[in-house]
């Protein structure tokens, strides 16, 4: 029947007659209810026992029913693109981002949040699957939908300012992409250099770099008066240079008026942005080992640095620690470098009982010994050494601290210095009241404080927020529009030096807030432990449930309670194997 061609009622002139008929059900059969469409399952009855929606030969203009695209449709009222996913064989459930019940991909989503997400204009990462859910559905045309992705024609070196930015003089100007060599590289003293007394060399180069550093400014929240230093200290900067020449972090340095360091370190991250810097500054992490190496006999200094630069910036089968590692492990390691030195020309001449003699004389020699038997076993493996005396050393278990609460002096102190100190009185509350770890405090988002429902959501962390704890969060984040009303950080605690970037505070941050205070962040969040261990009979399910620690933690909290006897014995014995 779908050749025939649909044609009006003649009775009632509305609807599409039946098939073979001149008039349509209802006029027909005026007594009896109109069949359910036999497509969609809908009483809507058209014409022919289906709806006006999925009549195959009356077009429709409607919404998709599965991706609500608007368009001109002949069959089950969807546009083609929905229909292809259906006769793919995609199976049908509830979308994780709208809950709409449809035929889903394979990441959990349907069509509609789908095309959402690609819309979103990006670079090269991956796209945000959750964008429907946070900005909400954007309408569309049918078949019209495509996707965003600036970095397709973008040119290999990333270079062009935005369009909402682009000069006039910049519009033509691209990146060289040869770059000739110096024959000689002078060092330039910009410390006598003026803006009125330099004309660029290329004014279209000058303007482009003058139009990034005023997008990384909206990007980064700068203020006024830094936008200005760093637009400043780049003019002066292009004025000398070529596009072709790359600038050293030295001659950065060196330019006028600039005893303020922030200024220095934008204009450095601009720069290395455009790649245009050339980073000949002394690594701190360097001079500060070759500082601390200056007293070792030569040879050994070598031999410790070939160590040093494995555990710093990895081998084959090793991946690069931390910078706070290097430095701990160098700490612990170059007394007894020193040591030998006295004796030894080389770390081939130590023995095993030098190395057992040096771990009983020490302070801490659990440390010690983590830091010996890693140098000597990485040299080992390196065939700087024939053999590792330090193999099968073992100081047994190491002793395990118990946790003790704060005094209550320490506590008044704590309550008198935070009165004073905003940001003092809200590390306090998160640490010493929700139990979080200094480092969640330190890179806790503004957006895990919900000040509408009063509470405090982080990962494992779901509370509710104290009286005290909003107050104090209230209070900070007054002073933090205050000092900082331009920034884009998206920390809850920012300083000076973060305000104008998007990365969180450090520990050397926390460190000034708590000095001169009898306390430190860990101890304000072993006191909290230890306080609902007191109120729930220390019970370590309990802890470990509330506060999301393991079991062994758990029990360690708990023997402050119910002291074992054996934790008083001596558990620095020396095993050796």
């Amino acid at each position: 029947m779908s050749h025939l061609r649909p044609r009006s009622c003649k009775q009632c002139g509305e609807k599409i007659a039946e098939y073979g008929r001149a008039r349509c059900f209802s006029c027909l059969h005026p007594n009896l209810p109109p069949p359910n469409c036999k497509a969609c399952g809908s009483d809507a009855h058209y014409a022919g026992g289906f709806c006006r929606r999925c009549h195959p030969r009356v077009p429709s203009p409607d919404s998709c029913s599965d991706c609500l695209a608007w368009g001109l449709w002949r069959r089950h009222g969807r546009c083609a693109a929905c229909t292809s996913l259906r006769n793919r064989g995609h199976q049908t459930g509830t979308c994780a981002t709208c809950r709409r019940t449809v035929p889903l991909f394979k990441q959990g989503m349907c069509r509609l949040c789908r095309c959402q997400a690609l819309a979103v204009p990006r670079t090269w990462q991956r796209p945000d699957w959750s964008t429907a859910a946070n900005t909400g559905q954007q309408l569309f045309l049918a078949d019209l939908v495509r996707r965003v992705h600036l970095a397709a024609a973008a040119r290999p070196q990333g270079y062009g300012a935005p369009a909402a930015h682009q000069q006039p003089d910049i519009a033509f100007w691209a990146t060289p992409r040869w770059r000739q060599e110096p024959l000689f590289i002078a060092a330039r003293d910009m410390s006598r250099v003026t803006v009125t007394d330099v004309t660029p060399i290329d004014s279209a180069f000058t303007a482009y770099v003058a139009t990034q550093a005023d997008a990384s400014a909206e990007t980064q929240g700068w203020s006024p008066a830094l936008r200005e230093r760093v637009q400043k200290s780049l003019y002066l900067l292009t004025a000398v240079h070529g596009p072709h020449e790359t600038i050293k972090a030295s001659t950065v340095a060196s330019l006028p008026r600039q005893q303020n360091r922030r200024a220095v370190i934008r204009v450095t991250e601009v720069l290395a942005h455009l790649a245009l810097l050339d980073d000949d500054r002394i690594d701190p992490l360097d001079a500060w080992i070759h500082r601390r190496l200056a007293s070792v006999h030569p040879e050994i200094r070598e031999e410790a640095l070939v160590w040093i630069r494995i555990v710093r910036h990895g081998g084959p089968r090793r991946r690069p620690r931390s910078t706070t590692t290097v430095r701990n492990q160098a700490n612990s390691a170059i007394p007894f470098l020193l040591a030998c030195s006295q004796r030894y020309r080389t770390l081939r001449q130590v023995s095993r009982a030098d190395v057992t003699e040096w771990l009983a004389q020490c302070a801490a020699p659990h440390t010690e010994a983590v830091a010996l038997r890693d140098m000597f076993k990485t040299l080992k493996s390196e065939r700087l050494l024939f053999a590792n005396p330090a193999r099968g050393v073992s100081l047994g278990s190491r002793p395990s601290s118990v946790p003790m609460p704060l005094s209550p002096e320490t506590i008044q102190r704590l309550t008198a210095a935070a009165e004073t100190n905003p940001a003092l009185k809200l590390l306090i509350a998160l640490v010493g009241i929700h139990a979080l770890y200094p480092h969640q405090a330190r890179a806790l988002p503004l957006t895990a404080i919900d000040f509408t429902r009063g509470w405090l959501t982080l990962g494992d962390i779901d509370h509710p927020l104290d009286a005290f704890t909003q107050q104090a969060a209230v209070d900070y984040i007054h002073l933090r529009h205050q000092r900082w009303p331009h920034t884009r950080n998206p920390h809850l605690f920012i300083s000076s030096q973060t305000a104008h970037t998007r990365a969180p505070v450090t520990t050397g941050w926390m460190q000034p807030l708590l000095r001169g205070l009898p306390v430190t962040a860990q101890q304000l969040r072993e006191d909290r432990i230890l306080e609902e261990a007191a109120v729930t009979g220390a019970d370590p399910q309990h802890l470990c449930a509330v506060f999301n620690i393991t079991p062994e933690t758990g029990l360690r909290y708990t023997r402050f309670f119910h002291p074992d006897p054996t934790d008083s014995a001596d558990a620095s014995g020396w095993v050796t194997g």
